[in-house]
């Protein structure tokens, strides 16, 4: 009888121990894809304003007012 509970008892330890690392393995997952999309986040916002950067530097904010100067409609 108590072979039975002893059985019992293992194998409610290895369900335990298997949840608790199922747990564990999602947590650091889901750190990861946090990490991952932060590094995304930061990259896209690094190039655009390294795009940003470069118009300014070409002058093509001038373009646009240059052409809305010389083709709107005078008053």
């Amino acid at each position: 009888m108590t072979r039975i509970y002893y059985a019992a008892l293992i194998c409610v330890a290895f369900f335990c121990c298997f949840a608790t690392g199922v747990a564990i393995g999602r947590a650091r997952c889901n750190a990861r894809v946090a990490v991952n999309s932060y590094e995304n986040i930061v990259k896209n916002v690094k190039q655009s304003g390294d795009i940003n950067e470069m118009v300014l530097h070409t002058n093509l904010g001038d373009i646009r007012r240059i052409l809305r100067e010389k083709y709107t409609i005078a008053k």
